[in-house]
């Protein structure tokens, strides 16, 4: 399995968060960490990869949301945070996450900028791509 997918997966229970509290009945994350999109046998180090780095996405992501929801607030333009498409705003997090609290030191921003835009284009579509690219990208080059 890969990065792609850990990101995948973190994406999935980020966005099933925003629509249901930790203790619904209906709040199922091991189905959504068990759901294996190949034939990887589970114990092979690739998973435990896959697993970690979900885990990882997820739990940083959720502890600095706050934090990450002022940065895109300031970026974005006549938009407010709370109106923004829900898997967008979550792949902007996870990116942020990925930038500002790096589980690898030695990962690209443009890795992590072409990620999120992949999966906004996979979770939302075409616009909604080109907005992550701009929020962003404004981040990235406003922080060098």
């Amino acid at each position: 399995m890969s990065r792609h997918r850990a990101r995948q997966k973190a994406l999935e229970i980020l966005f099933s968060r925003e629509f249901h509290g930790k203790d619904d009945i209906q709040y199922q994350e091991d189905e959504i960490l068990n759901s294996v999109n190949g034939t990887d046998d589970e114990d092979t180090p690739v998973v435990q990869d896959e697993e970690n780095y979900c885990d990882y996405l997820v739990t940083t992501t959720t502890e600095h949301m706050n934090e990450f929801d002022q940065i895109i607030q300031s970026l974005a333009k006549g938009w407010d945070v709370s109106q923004m498409n829900r898997a967008d705003k979550n792949v902007m997090r996870m990116a942020l996450c990925e930038l500002l609290y790096p589980k690898d030191v030695d990962m690209a921003d443009a890795v992590i900028l072409n990620e999120a835009i992949e999966l906004a284009k996979e979770f939302s579509g075409h616009k909604s791509s080109r907005f992550v690219n701009g929020i962003l990208g404004t981040y990235v080059r406003q922080r060098k």
